[in-house]
């Protein structure tokens, strides 16, 4: 009977908790307590694969009751969505972009190293998707990708929670030296005229991405983002460099790595736009490592339909410099620059350029008003390297042809032409900036030449001798005479 009732009152307490719905709430206490194992073993690349490090961050969480997978708070900035990861390349793709992550070191990590046969085996992590970024044996074994890892992970038998992973991997590659150079422009679709103008951005920032695959998905390594800056200029450049062998894909992207398709109109607000290629680019460049340095090139050019706040129609200048010497056009030793000035005096610089003998440079340069396409005059004056005005005085050869030049809308480009005649008597020189000696080296130059290196004060010093002896003799003549006279 005494068993009975202690039947009883154990059935009766089983009721109450489930009553209480406490079943559910160790059912959960046991989910968040379940851990397992992440095995990696490596690839034959025919390298050591001893040693081999790895870093696993813990990025992201199983949400149960909305049944996916959540990223840390920290890392949303990356734009990864985990619970939207379906094929193998947005899993690439998702891991590139979380290892180049900021603030990804102070997400919960673990770290390990492979063993002779290149495993290296995680014990009792919790559940949760991991991160795993390769940090030492790059040398030696090879490279190693960034993935993920999901601990439960699904399979035809069930959920499991010990994982083994054959990560992608390159042989190391003793020399890298390719480098894919790209440019970027800007231009404005006039409704007007019917044409695209040039632009030039007062403040503007574009990014780059290089990428594995032809739709922009796989990013190449971690840092595959570079900025381009564009300050009061029509054209920006970025460099990737330390390149292997092989083909690449460069892509315009919005700040977090999203490539943005070429041709395909974006309509972002408040502009509409659209990413062309220029020149007869392509966006696909393959590096065949033939060449000393194997490089390789992609031009951009943005074009919107809508005029952007702080851009500027672009016009140009173009400086024809002409020397003279003996009457006759001649090319000689001195360096010649010039300055674009915003004002008549010659002191608000807007570029310095050095200028070509005999040949003409171009400058470009913003129209004016609030829109940027009103016209506006420029003042082009000889200067030195550092965009002072010579001094004309002291300057080895006569100037002419310095002044206004005005671009506006339906004419976009003026000319300017300098002509620098040689002074007679200058000694020949009479560089605005830097020179060459004859041995090649650099010599400096103040704008006129004295002839040679003669010591002047030696001779000023025997000057002032010679002019003591004569008035010694005078005087002693002097005396003698008026000796006479008494």
């Amino acid at each position: 009977m005494k068993k009975i009732k202690h039947l009883r009152t154990i059935f009766w307490a089983f009721l109450m908790i489930m009553a209480l719905g406490l079943p559910l709430t160790l059912q959960k206490d046991v989910l968040a307590a379940e851990e397992g194992s992440i095995t990696v073993k490596l690839n034959n690349l025919d390298t050591p694969k001893n040693d081999v490090g790895f870093i696993a961050y813990r990025v992201g969480n199983w949400n149960g009751s909305e049944g996916k997978w959540v990223l840390d708070e920290s890392l949303k900035d990356t734009g990864v969505e985990l619970d939207k990861l379906e094929y193998a390349t947005d899993w690439d793709s998702a891991a590139l972009k979380l290892a180049s992550a900021k603030g990804l070191e102070k997400i919960d990590s673990v770290s390990g190293k492979t063993d002779e046969s290149g495993i290296m085996k995680l014990s009792e992590l919790p559940w949760g998707m991991y991160l795993l970024v390769q940090n030492s044996g790059e040398s030696e074994y090879g490279t190693v990708s960034p993935f993920l890892a999901a601990i439960p992970y699904v399979t035809d038998g069930g959920r499991k929670s010990d994982l083994t992973v054959e990560p992608k991997a390159q042989a190391p590659v003793k020399e890298a030296d390719g480098r894919i150079e790209v440019t970027k422009k800007t231009g404005y679709m006039d409704p007007e005229a019917l044409e695209v103008v040039d632009l030039i951005p007062a403040d503007a920032v574009y990014y780059v991405g290089i990428f594995q695959d032809k739709a922009g998905k796989v990013p190449y390594g971690t840092d595959y983002i570079k900025e381009i800056h564009m300050k009061g200029i029509g054209t920006g450049t970025a460099v990737f460099e330390n390149l292997q062998e092989g083909t690449y894909y460069i892509f315009e992207t919005d700040s977090n790595g999203n490539a943005y398709i070429v041709d395909e109109v974006q309509a972002d607000a408040p502009y509409t736009w659209v990413c062309q290629l220029e020149n007869g680019s392509s966006q696909e460049v393959t590096l065949d490592g033939k060449a000393e340095t194997p490089a390789g090139s992609v031009a951009f050019y943005n074009l919107y339909y809508d005029l952007p706040s702080g851009f500027f129609y672009q016009g140009s200048i173009n400086i024809e410099k002409k020397v003279i010497v003996d009457g006759k056009q001649k090319t000689v030793s001195d360096t010649f620059y010039a300055g674009v000035f915003r004002d008549k005096e010659g002191t608000d610089l807007y570029q310095n350029i050095e200028l070509v003998q005999n040949g003409t440079v171009t400058v470009n340069v913003p129209l004016g008003g609030e829109s940027g396409d009103e016209t506006i005059t420029y003042y082009v004056y000889e200067t030195d390297k550092d965009g002072n005005l010579i001094d004309k005085d002291s300057f080895g050869y006569v100037v002419s042809g310095e002044g206004k030049a005005k671009v506006e809308q339906g004419k976009m480009s003026t000319d300017i032409s300098i002509t620098n005649t040689k002074k007679s008597g200058s000694g020949g020189s009479g560089d605005s900036g830097d020179k060459k000696d004859s041995d090649g080296s650099d010599k400096k130059s103040n704008g006129v030449k004295t002839g040679d290196n003669t010591p002047i004060v030696f001779y000023i010093g025997i000057l002032a001798a010679a002019l003591a002896v004569i008035l010694v003799l005078v005087g002693n003549r002097y005396l003698k005479g008026r000796k006479r006279h008494e």
